[in-house]
């Protein structure tokens, strides 16, 4: 669906409700994700404004730099996504505007889901915010997480860093025992807290060639 058409059904119109996921890089390095729900301002013909009344301390403040944003909303239950650029940053009082890009396509998201098999062995793995629902073509930095689990449909894993549906990583890492490192592509689809500091996420492999799927279902057949 493009925007246009979008705005004919009132899909998107102002002081409707929709929904930002913002991912980048801290100050300090570390990833940045955000997500809260706006209220759409105004529409012009090449950008939109969106507004958040803010309760406490102003979420961009550690922000150093935005790698992509999703912006989202729900129709009849279905939702709608694309991304958009960041044309301005306000603060006014206590209200935060934001200026978006207007993008070319909305798109319509359906969800899976699959068993997963256990690993024997912990292992290390790589992780790189590449997107959401999808690849960006910006990169977010990297971060280590424990590899819990895995299959040909998708694995787990623990980290320090706060992650959430429907992020999009890049996995690397090697499994104890095969020839090769791997790097694969995934949808986080579940967060849970593991302890106090560190969290599990549950991820579906996306845009991963099928003979690697193959070769990990081959893997977790042998060591399970």
């Amino acid at each position: 669906m493009d925007w246009n058409k979008a705005l004919e059904l009132a899909y998107i119109a102002p002081n409707t409700e929709c929904h930002l996921i913002i991912v980048g890089e801290c100050k300090d390095g570390q990833p940045f994700c955000y997500e809260e729900n706006f209220s759409i301002d105004k529409i012009g013909d090449t950008s939109f404004t969106v507004c958040l009344e803010l309760s406490g301390i102003f979420p961009f403040d550690k922000l150093e730099h935005i790698s992509f944003i999703e912006f989202s909303f729900k129709d009849r239950g279905i939702l709608f996504y694309a991304y958009v650029d960041l044309i301005q940053l306000e603060l006014k009082k206590t209200i935060c505007y934001l200026s978006l890009s207007i993008p070319e396509e909305i798109h319509h998201h359906q969800n899976r889901r699959y068993s997963r098999v256990k690993l024997s062995l912990r292992t290390p793995i790589t992780l790189r915010i590449v997107g959401i629902r999808g690849i960006s073509a910006s990169k977010g930095v990297a971060f280590s997480g424990q590899l819990l689990d895995i299959s040909a449909s998708g694995l787990s894993f623990v980290t320090t860093n706060r992650l959430f549906f429907p992020l999009f990583l890049e996995f690397s890492f090697i499994l104890p025992g095969y020839p090769h490192p791997i790097t694969a592509y995934g949808e986080i689809i579940r967060v849970t807290n593991f302890s106090n500091d560190s969290y599990r996420v549950a991820a579906e492999f996306r845009h991963t060639p099928e003979s690697m799927l193959q070769d990990i279902d081959k893997y977790c057949s042998i060591t399970s």
